[in-house]
């Protein structure tokens, strides 16, 4: 049996306490110089055509190195790396068209540490400065023991950032996993949507709907928004309002919508425990094609589908697959909604478009062979039949997608009263 390994990355934030003057005042002059350097180091490069760190290094260490002769030189070698991703990075936007500025900017920036200026203790963490090593205590929480005692190797580079009197320190855990090949008898078909997950599962004939309603919170959260910012900006105005921003991060919607795409990850994990899985091979702005497409849509049906985060639960559920060593393929999912599963003509819609107001079952019917189901079933279903024709010229049988039978769960997803929050007067300060 094939196996291919992977590597898994996951970022963890750990924030210290608050640190007396003298340790702040330490920190803030390295995060200064290290922020000049960075500025200077790609103004240069870009003004030369640089872009590889080891020419770069050569070329400006010696500067750097008089310039600033207190910082220990790990951080000039940091910053001249960073300036060199930053520039590859604006490079490659620019040859897209997506870069918004004419030459690369900084705005901001965290200072890199390789394995020589930061040692992970038991109480916190020790930073290398000009002033000698100094001991950072750090609040360590429940997912970062999660990742250090659960097979996850600490890499040896880390980030920090000075904030105030507090130290928020990035490092990332690496992990190797195998995923076994892709020779099983069980398939699962996965079909994403704006307000559901749909599962079929192949030879077994049997389907479940995991319901999100996602466009209600979107909505939800557009007019709790709308209102908050009409209250405040008609008072204080709109540029350096304060308030407005207190008021709106008390909303918490980036948090709310990341933890119901991670439990309707988990959840998909905890129902395929074997076989293979095919998912839907989404392009780049798919959703921008789909709007250009459907020009009927307008005003808040436009933020609803760009607000869909049908390409971030894809990628959820691909990390967690591959997490757990489950394989996966990505087929082209064109037609798979509007085809019969059986015989392959073009469906004809019994039901309306349903998604602004939540889920409801999307029934297509055949009109060759007869065949009635829920769209999204459908959806998951050609998405098995295509990966079955991929692979063998015979893979169907008298049973699987040709049985027009098909066992249908439908389930769905509690978010809890975190999605529909209580909007408080922000307080005067």
């Amino acid at each position: 049996m094939n196996k291919q390994s992977k590597t898994l990355e996951r970022t963890v934030v750990l924030v210290s306490l608050p640190l007396t003057k003298t340790k702040v005042k330490i920190l803030n002059c390295i995060y200064q110089v290290y922020g000049r350097i960075l500025i200077e180091a790609l103004e240069y490069m870009w003004s030369n055509g640089v872009t590889s760190w080891t020419k770069a290094k050569k070329l400006l260490y010696r500067r750097f190195r008089m310039k600033y002769p207190e910082i220990p030189t790990h951080y000039i070698h940091e910053a001249i790396r960073d300036a060199s991703q930053r520039l590859k990075s604006f490079k490659k936007l620019k040859k897209k068209g997506l870069a918004k500025t004419n030459k690369p900017m900084i705005r901001r920036w965290s200072v890199g540490c390789d394995n020589q200026l930061w040692k992970l203790i038991f109480e916190g963490v020790r930073i290398a400065t000009h002033e000698g090593w100094i001991n950072i205590p750090l609040q360590f929480h429940k997912l970062f023991w999660r990742y250090y005692n659960g097979g996850w190797t600490l890499r040896s580079s880390a980030r920090w950032r000075l904030i105030e009197n507090k130290l928020y320190l990035f490092i990332v855990f690496v992990k190797n996993v195998e995923t076994k090949g892709i020779n099983t008898t069980k398939i699962y078909g996965i079909d994403i949507n704006e307000n559901n997950v749909t599962i079929y599962k192949y030879p077994t004939n049997k389907a479940v709907t995991i319901v999100t309603n996602f466009s209600k919170v979107v909505l939800g959260y557009a007019y709790r928004r709308a209102r908050i910012q009409q209250k405040w900006s008609r008072v204080y105005g709109v540029k350096g309002n304060r308030r407005l921003r207190v008021a709106l991060r008390k909303l918490r919607e980036r948090n709310v919508k990341r933890d119901i795409k991670l439990k309707l990850a988990k959840t998909i994990t905890d129902i395929i425990k074997d076989g293979i899985v095919v998912l839907e091979k989404l392009p780049k702005r798919f959703q921008d094609k789909a709007l250009e497409r459907s020009k009927w849509l307008k005003g808040l049906d436009v933020h609803r589908l760009k607000q869909s985060s049908i390409r971030g639960i894809h990628k959820l559920i691909t990390e967690k697959l591959t997490e757990y060593c489950i394989p996966y393929v990505l087929v082209n999912p064109s037609h798979t909604s509007s085809v019969c599963p059986i015989c392959g003509s073009k469906l004809v819609l019994m039901t309306g478009y349903a998604q602004r107001n939540g889920w409801k079952p999307r029934l297509m019917r055949c009109p060759r062979c007869g065949f009635i189901h829920d769209r999204d079933v459908i959806g998951a279903m050609n998405l098995v039949r295509k990966y079955l024709l991929d692979v063998s010229p015979m893979p169907l049988e008298t049973k699987g997608v040709h049985d027009p039978h098909v066992e249908w769960l439908v389930a769905t997803m509690k978010h809890g009263v975190e999605t529909q929050p209580i909007l408080a007067r922000p307080t005067m300060t």
